[in-house]
C-alpha cells in the first residue's frame, strides 16, 4: 500500500517538474481569466432571423392557444399571466407549436 502512495506522490511531483521544464507554471481553474458574457446586450447573434420569444407565442394569430412548446420548454396561460418551464440541458428548440387550444 505504501508503494501506491509513493507512485502517486511521484506523479504529482513529476507533473510539477514537467511544467517548469516546459517553461510554464502550474495553472489552476481559479487562475484562469473570466470572460464576461452579455446575453442581453444588442441583437441575438445566434439567431439572426429570431422570431418572437417563446413567452409571446400566444399573441396575435395564436391568441386562442392556451399551451405551447418548442420541444424544450413548455408554456401556458394562467390566471396570473404566461408561465414557462426552464430549458433542459443541451436541448435544441424546434419550431414553436400550440399543444392545447
Amino acid at each position: 500500500m505504501s508503494l501506491r502512495w509513493i507512485a502517486i506522490a511521484g506523479l504529482v511531483v513529476s507533473t510539477g517538474f514537467l511544467g517548469f521544464a516546459l517553461g510554464r507554471e502550474s495553472a489552476f481553474a481559479a487562475d484562469l481569466a473570466v470572460i464576461p458574457r452579455h446575453p442581453h446586450h444588442g441583437a441575438d447573434i445566434s439567431k439572426p432571423d429570431a422570431e418572437k420569444r417563446l413567452e409571446e407565442f400566444a399573441t396575435g394569430p395564436n391568441a386562442n392557444c392556451t399551451a405551447w412548446t418548442d420541444g424544450c420548454r413548455s408554456c401556458g396561460k394562467g390566471p396570473e399571466g404566461v408561465f414557462c418551464s426552464n430549458i433542459g440541458i443541451a436541448c435544441q428548440p424546434s419550431q414553436t407549436r400550440c399543444s392545447r387550444h
